[in-house]
């Protein structure tokens, strides 16, 4: 039978360490909460002193910050978007998006738009296939 070794003196010091990080951390979160009542407290008095004073640009603000914690910054763009409509000739796509391209403005005029164009007559151009 094999007997374990006794605990090495780094496993004793690396417990009492972690029993120390523990301990910080939970100081931290209380050090924490008490900070966001302060807070809370001054941001109250504040808004009773002064809210009547604030135009309604800057109470609006105030409302969408309550709301969501954080101010809204632009828009970012969610990347590229799906095509709609596409051109079988030419493999051109198009969202629907902005100006029409100019392969669908040229398409437009041509006879084998005229021709589709009899046959779909709800549609402006064909749709993706995808």
């Amino acid at each position: 039978m094999r007997q374990v070794p006794p605990a090495s003196p780094s496993a004793a010091a690396k417990a009492q360490l972690l029993e120390e990080l523990r301990k910080l951390e939970q100081e931290e979160a209380q050090l924490k909460y008490a900070q966001t009542l302060e807070a809370f407290d001054q941001i109250v008095e504040v808004l009773t002193q002064f809210g009547s004073r604030f135009n309604a640009k800057q109470k609006s603000q105030i409302a969408s910050l309550a709301m969501t914690g954080k101010t809204k910054g632009p828009l970012s763009s969610t990347g590229e978007v799906v095509a709609k409509y596409w051109l079988p000739h030419s493999g051109e796509t198009w969202s629907g998006r902005g100006r029409t391209p100019r392969a669908f403005k040229a398409w437009e005029g041509t006879s084998s738009y005229k021709e589709w164009k009899s046959k779909h007559p709800d549609k402006r151009f064909p749709l993706y296939p995808g």
